[in-house]
């Protein structure tokens, strides 16, 4: 990735995007317990285990009501675990057909416990833009992903297990009887903009009973195979915070993969602050560090340390297997998510005949597209549960069609 930015500017651009919290809590003494199921997880996936209120602090100014929930899903391995997340329910009336669902598939937080959305809360980013969707009657279903608030080690963006997560997080909520519609879309930002593609390339497959309307992703986390095969010795490697979290992930999933491996001794003093520190610390205590890429890696680029490569392949989004029509806004200056990357897999998309729309927001970063393009996303969300047909951007951008 070229450095296209001071550090004092990227830095900027996490804290306003990421999930920054300043003071990272431990889990409160009570806390845990709701996250641990002590029983054998059902086979039946997307079965609701437990409920329990949200915290005042916790709900949403645009909700009327917030419930914790832990429910079973499919884990990495396709065995059962235990996930939690969490629902928000609009003000009003609920319509004809009960409220219809937005399942948000979060970006990073992080791999450790206290970095789960549905225990330590949400950045003020996210705030803003969910509470605009329930301001529009809309009820809002999160998954934490496989790992994080409950036990075991997080998937970090392993496309599969934060499919299931969504999937299973609907799943669970329809049984809470707060007058939920079966008509959802999912939408996500980020690593949640990666999840939310594989949700909809998935749920055709795995989740016939609901009715799936589409996928609206923002800066989405794509192709990552091909970037992890560039970069030089000598170039900054700011983001060394990210690639802790991906050693984490990798360990849980990729067992060709060892951090011993690929990290130098330098990254390996910080890879324990990986399982302790939220997104935004995390990256904090990376950028201090000012490694190049030749100082914080064995082998350069990332691509070449034994399993990364195939631990890659567990991340990629499938173009086939949709079934609803995808939305994807981007910015042109994005320095985390290359905006190539994301036009180059539209372009897949459209070749295998589904109805992408690519929004390009010129000059916007990792977090623009999010706030700046809702008046069109919620156009495009209205006319997906009215049932209209979707338009595309299939020849804008070059697709053969």
């Amino acid at each position: 990735m070229k450095n296209r930015f001071s550090q004092t500017t990227i830095i900027a651009i996490l804290v306003a995007s990421c999930q920054v919290h300043l003071v990272l809590p431990a889990l409160a003494e009570g806390a845990a317990p709701f996250y641990v199921w002590q029983e054998d997880v059902p086979s039946h996936p997307g079965q609701l285990l437990r409920q329990e209120p949200l915290e005042e602090k916790l709900v949403l100014n645009a909700a009327s009501k917030g419930v914790r929930i832990l429910y079973a899903s499919q884990g990495w391995n396709d065995q059962p675990v235990a996930v939690s997340g969490d629902v928000l329910i609009p003000k009003g009336v609920a319509p004809e057909g009960g409220w219809p669902v937005l399942a948000w598939s979060h970006g990073t937080v992080g791999v450790a416990d206290v970095c789960a959305p549905s225990y330590r809360g949400r950045s003020e980013r996210d705030i803003k833009y969910l509470n605009k969707w329930l301001a529009e009657g809309y009820a809002i279903v999160s998954t934490d992903y496989e790992g994080l608030g409950t036990p075991g080690g997080h998937a970090y963006l392993h496309c599969r297990s934060e499919a299931n997560g969504n999937i299973d997080a609907v799943r669970a909520a329809q049984q809470l009887e707060l007058n939920l519609s079966k008509r959802w879309l999912v939408l996500g930002q980020s690593q949640g903009g990666q999840g939310a593609l594989y949700t909809g390339a998935f749920v055709a497959a795995s989740a016939p009973e609901l009715d799936f309307r589409g996928t609206l992703a923002t800066a989405p986390a794509v192709n990552w195979k091909d970037r992890f095969f560039t970069g030089r010795a000598e170039d900054p490697n700011p983001f060394i915070g990210m690639s802790l979290y991906l050693a984490r992930g990798f360990e849980v999933y990729e067992p060709a993969f060892q951090s011993s491996n690929t990290f130098s001794d330098a990254a390996m003093e910080l890879l324990p602050y990986a399982d302790t520190l939220c997104v935004g610390e995390l990256i904090g205590i990376g950028m201090k560090a000012k490694l190049t890429q030749g100082q914080s890696l064995k082998v350069v680029p990332f691509g070449k340390a034994p399993g990364t490569a195939s631990g890659a392949e567990k991340m990629d989004v499938p173009v086939s297997g949709w079934s609803a029509p995808v939305y994807i806004g981007q910015g042109s200056a994005d320095p985390l998510v290359r905006f190539e990357d994301v036009r180059n897999f539209s372009v897949d998309l459209c070749n295998e005949d589904v109805a992408v729309t690519l929004d390009v927001y010129e000059g916007a970063k990792h977090s623009g597209p999010l706030n700046q393009g809702f008046d069109a996303f919620r156009q495009w969300v209205a006319d997906r549960f009215a049932g209209k047909p979707a338009a595309d951007s299939c020849q804008e951008i070059g697709a053969n069609r």
